[in-house]
């Protein structure tokens, strides 16, 4: 693996684990302080619960932008917070990675349920399900918000980052365009071989499995009410992948140092099809 990629899953204990929203906007608010590479932008504000909140999307690029355009996103259900870690954990690692961004340009959404993350719980304060709100006539303000943050955006790949609480073992969803984009394979194996384990029931969450991986077509899936990865790949995205970590099976520490993983490899994967 390479070492700039592989240095990514090399952090040090969790932290910001308090469900404090603010607290977590504060600490991404710290590495663009320290980085030129870092933007921070206010997409909108909603107030839910007697609560206003600020949704942001960070753009991470170097001075010549990278011309592999990823998306990562994290937060969608407030009770995986696996995945908002992971995705702060990779920009303090990645922030100032000249190497890492002479080949990619990553556009980061840290938490999409800023309230369910406060609150431990799948729905936002008012008990809506935001990952099926895309693509609606009337979706919720942070789906609305997040909607438009990503209107004519084209990207080459986008890394949902997710959790089952039901699971046993990690999984992923995989949508690409092309077969020789699929990565997923290759995570599972290395994340088995580092002794994590892995769902391999032949049916997961009513779809078709196979070692852990759901690779179902695009074309099979609704129009409306989408979870947000399909969304993106109905927008174009030519790869998109949700990992699932098993959200009560393991210790926190250990699904993001997953999730992280899967990231490094799936990154080292689409470097070496750049560099080819």
């Amino acid at each position: 693996m390479n070492s700039d990629l592989g240095a990514v899953s090399a952090c040090g204990n969790i932290r910001g684990m308090d469900r404090s929203y603010t607290e977590l906007i504060a600490r991404l608010k710290q590495v663009e302080t320290s980085s030129r590479n870092v933007r921070m932008r206010e997409l909108g504000d909603f107030r839910i619960a007697e609560r206003e909140y600020t949704l942001y999307r960070i753009d991470l690029k170097g001075g010549e932008p990278g011309p592999v355009r990823v998306c990562i996103s994290a937060g969608m259900h407030g009770d995986e917070p696996a995945g908002i870690e992971a995705a702060a954990r990779f920009l303090e690692k990645s922030a100032n990675n000249e190497s890492l961004l002479t080949i990619f340009s990553f556009v980061i959404f840290p938490c999409d349920n800023p309230s369910g993350y406060e609150l431990d719980t799948r729905y936002n304060a008012l008990g809506v399900d935001l990952n099926r709100e895309f693509n609606t006539r009337r979706p919720a303000d942070e789906v609305a918000i997040l909607q438009n943050a990503v209107e004519g955006e084209q990207f080459d790949h986008v890394y949902e980052l997710h959790e089952d609480v039901d699971s046993y073992g990690l999984y992923l969803y995989e949508l690409a365009v092309d077969s020789s984009l699929r990565v997923g394979p290759e995570i599972i194996r290395a994340v088995s071989a580092a002794g994590y384990p892995i769902n391999l029931d032949e049916c997961i969450e009513g779809r078709e499995a196979r070692c852990g991986v759901i690779a179902p077509g695009i074309s099979r899936f609704r129009k409306t009410r989408l979870p947000k990865a399909l969304y993106m790949a109905r927008l174009g995205a030519r790869h998109v992948m949700t990992l699932e970590t098993p959200g009560r099976a393991l210790p926190v520490e250990d699904r993001v140092t997953i999730q992280l993983m899967a990231l490094a490899i799936a990154l080292e994967r689409a470097r070496g099809r750049y560099e080819a």
